[in-house]
């Protein structure tokens, strides 16, 4: 099943992970297809914080959000990057790597709606739609 946003399939990663593989391809595999994917792979409670990241990004790149499904969409964030930090970091110092500055980043993304509005107006998704 291929949600309906998105116009064709995804190539295949193995064979262009490193170059030529556009932001959409990514997009389809990581917030369309990997819930799916995942769902039996994942222990439950790594798929069910993936999920909400999952949630939340399709919140923040629709064409119009309401102002209760940003809230939403900042909980469900809040909820990921700190349940992240305790699934991957596991509380100690020496784990910290597993914490990215993207991780963080994404604590600041209803801001930047706010500032900017939706994702689906400036990000490199769009960009390369519309070149």
């Amino acid at each position: 099943y291929l949600p309906g946003s998105f116009d064709k399939a995804p190539r295949n990663p193995a064979e262009k992970m490193s170059s030529n593989y556009k932001a959409w391809e990514y997009l389809i595999y990581i917030f369309g297809l990997c819930p799916g994917l995942l769902h039996t792979i994942l222990p439950d409670n790594y798929w069910e914080n993936f999920c909400k990241l999952v949630v939340a990004m399709r919140i923040l790149h629709q064409k119009a959000i309401k102002l209760s499904l940003l809230k939403k969409a900042r909980t469900l964030i809040i909820d990921f990057v700190k349940n992240f930090e305790l699934l991957y970091c596991e509380k100690k110092a020496e784990r910290i790597h597993f914490c990215r500055q993207s991780i963080h980043a994404l604590l600041h993304l209803c801001d930047e709606v706010i500032k900017l509005g939706p994702g689906s107006g400036h990000t490199q998704f769009t960009m390369e739609r519309t070149i």
